[in-house]
């Protein structure tokens, strides 16, 4: 009996052993994991530069540039109907008229980041504009572009934690500038924008352009997309 009891013993200690040495792996693999951070609300990519016209600029391996809309703009701005771009083979400066896109009755124009010659344009944008929203930093690109001045004008492009830090300002800004349309609106006797709000913190809704006016889109484009253009509007 005392050898059973001897033997039982040990068993028990065997387990609770087992089991504290289980909790003790699983305490350290914890303490030494990754933090998991949320999700961003809006995508600034890793090699991505950024224009205060809010349109970003990716350096291919042949010299050549991709330019399209930044995620902040199409997430505001809702559901692109129609991407008209500037013709092939013509030379922009920065600050020219690149590309305009169209959302029903309304039409907004985006500035070129830099200068250059437009190579090519994503023609399956003509068929399938939404790519713009679904995939803005890859199959939603927009213009192709051969740089003539990158060296001089990169400088003044943003990237990285430069580019969240001004995007955290521009989005600051789109909620004091949407709340004053929203009120000229309702002062003036127009339509206000019906149901917009915005998301504590500062992040304005998705979509929430879409249900404005073209005097608002327009006074969007001069406020959040002609900063930058050194005067040039050779293409407006």
């Amino acid at each position: 009996m005392v050898a059973l009891f001897v033997v039982a013993t040990i068993i028990v200690f065997l387990i609770i052993d087992y089991f504290v040495q289980r909790a003790a792996k699983r305490r350290a693999a914890l303490s030494t994991a990754a933090p998991v951070s949320a999700k961003p609300r809006f995508v600034i990519p890793k090699g991505y530069f950024f224009g205060k016209g809010h349109t970003w600029v990716e350096l291919l391996p042949d010299g050549l540039t991709r330019i399209g809309l930044d995620d902040f703009v199409q997430k505001v701005i809702g559901p692109v109907s129609k991407v008209s771009p500037v013709s092939t083979g013509t030379a922009v400066r920065k600050g020219d008229r690149l590309f305009t896109i169209s959302q029903g009755g309304k039409e907004m124009s985006f500035r070129s980041p830099i200068s250059g010659k437009i190579v090519a344009f994503n023609e399956d944008l003509n068929n399938s504009p939404g790519v713009v929203r679904k995939e803005p930093y890859k199959g939603g690109w927009i213009t192709l572009l051969e740089p003539t001045n990158l060296a001089g004008e990169i400088k003044e492009l943003s990237i990285g934690n430069e580019a969240a830090a001004w995007l955290k300002e521009e989005i600051k800004r789109f909620r004091n500038f949407i709340t004053a349309q929203t009120e000229a609106l309702v002062a003036s006797g127009s339509p206000s924008l019906a149901g917009v709000t915005l998301m504590d913190g500062g992040i304005p809704v998705n979509d929430v352009m879409e249900r404005s006016p073209q005097e608002v889109w327009q006074k969007f484009e001069n406020d959040f997309l002609g900063a930058g253009n050194n005067g040039h509007k050779t293409n407006s």
